[in-house]
């Protein structure tokens, strides 16, 4: 069985799974001497055509929901969950990136319908309240008529799209904008992630640690938070869509570091039966052991090593225990360079969820307090770098996060949907952890 795989209109290569359902993929020799043409995924270089079933699995699993959300799609469309290439291509039309699976995207049978509309309703909230329900029970609203979308990860959200008065637009919705499910190969502009009660505050969360993030310089998704009835979600702008000259959508092309590691989504955390990616496996993507290791042909710059370097920190400062190889990305529409930080929240405040981060630190698991001297210099003698620099860099970082702390939680708590104590709690948490980690640089 063969699966085409487009970006737009043009068909850039093929899947192909055999009788035992290994599943390869061959460049079209057409794309391969395109002008602008782009791999898939650094582990597939343009400059070879056929690629093993050991890079190509774990770089389509990974563009697949995860945990309930995959085993719903799978009963959904009456096949077994691990049965990736048959799920992909009843979703695959608008992923994490820029790529289209089974059948092209053609700009002008694109189509946005609003959620007002589609769940029969004038009132924009109540029609959001409505969409969350129904995603319970068909995730990323499989079946529905020309809707094909997928989005990484095992959270409840949703990808949908900014209709503007003069039609489908980038950035967070504006007063007048309505949010519209794409249709019929449309790209989405927008992820909304609404609140989860087993995580108080998730919402409030997660907009402060990406409002702190771009604050203080590090490249951060724009958010917002929307008010559904009772219920409240955050809104993140895509930073992988961007615009043409004519004002029409274009995908940007992505893949996160479980990809770029040839690792499947099951193995993103380090520990485990199947250890997934270390803090010096991520680091070092793009080096010379990386590219002998995956006979790849691209290099990761020193600016974007340095950016990588300053989301690791500031993972660990605000104690971000779930940032996974999943958490960080790499733009390849071009020269590869680092996708702005997101899912990014602090565990702080949540005693019954994990505390040890998603990677081992100096060896060991370790939890957002316990970070002293010994282990920054670990980190970065194991990735080549400078040990009183990277120090130099956590203080810088720390230094930003008590600046900008207070700016952060007013910008967030200005959205009438935030609750201001809930914002300014987790601010405290983090503040706290970060002087803590401050204080322990000299140990």
């Amino acid at each position: 069985m063969k699966i085409p795989v487009f970006y737009d209109r043009f068909e850039i290569g093929q899947l192909d799974v055999d009788g035992q359902g290994a599943v390869s993929f061959a460049y079209d020799p057409r794309w391969q001497a395109a002008a602008g043409a782009f791999p898939v995924s650094l582990t597939m270089p343009l400059s070879r055509r056929d690629h093993a079933p050991e890079l190509v699995h774990p770089w389509i699993a990974n563009l697949l929901p995860e945990e309930s959300q995959l085993a719903t799609l799978a009963r959904r469309l009456g096949v077994a969950r691990g049965d990736t290439v048959a799920i992909l291509r009843e979703i695959g039309g608008d992923t994490a990136g820029a790529l289209s699976f089974s059948a092209p995207s053609l700009r002008e049978a694109w189509d946005w319908l609003p959620l007002t509309r589609h769940y029969q309703t004038d009132d924009p909230e109540l029609a959001l309240v409505r969409h969350f329900n129904d995603l319970r029970q068909r995730p990323f609203l499989i079946g529905e008529d020309g809707v094909r979308l997928s989005l990484a990860g095992g959270q409840q959200k949703s990808a949908l799209a900014v209709l503007g008065p003069d039609g489908p637009r980038l950035g967070l919705p504006a007063p007048g904008d309505r949010l519209v499910i794409p249709r019929n190969g449309a790209p989405s502009t927008v992820i909304i992630k609404p609140d989860n009660a087993n995580l108080p505050g998730i919402v409030e969360n997660e907009a402060y640690c990406l409002t702190l993030a771009r604050l203080i310089g590090i490249p951060a998704a724009p958010v917002a938070i929307e008010r559904a009835g009772d219920r409240s979600a955050l809104i993140v702008a895509r930073y992988d869509r961007a615009l043409r000259a004519d004002a029409t959508i274009r995908r940007l092309h992505q893949e996160d570091l479980a990809q770029v590691r040839a690792i499947a989504p099951e193995r993103k955390y380090e520990r485990g039966t199947l250890p997934g990616p270390s803090l010096n496996d991520l680091l070092t993507v793009g080096s010379p052991d990386w590219r002998e290791a995956f006979h790849a042909d691209a290099t990761l710059g020193g600016a974007e090593r340095a950016r990588l370097l300053d989301q690791v920190i500031f993972n660990i400062l605000v104690a971000n225990t779930d940032a996974h190889a999943k958490n960080y990305s790499l733009l390849l529409d071009g020269t590869p360079r680092l996708a702005p930080l997101y899912d990014v929240s602090t565990v702080l405040g949540w005693d019954h969820v994990n505390q040890y981060h998603a990677q081992n630190i100096a060896g060991r698991k370790r939890k957002p307090g316990d970070i002293a001297r010994r282990h920054w210099d670990a980190i970065a003698e194991n990735a080549g770098l400078n040990p009183r620099q990277l120090r130099l860099r956590v203080q810088e970082l720390i230094d930003g996060i008590v600046h900008h702390g207070h700016a952060a939680a007013r910008l967030v708590s200005e959205n009438p949907a935030a609750s201001r104590p809930m914002v300014e709690h987790f601010r405290d948490l983090i503040e706290v952890n970060a002087l803590r980690i401050a204080g322990r640089l000299h140990d």
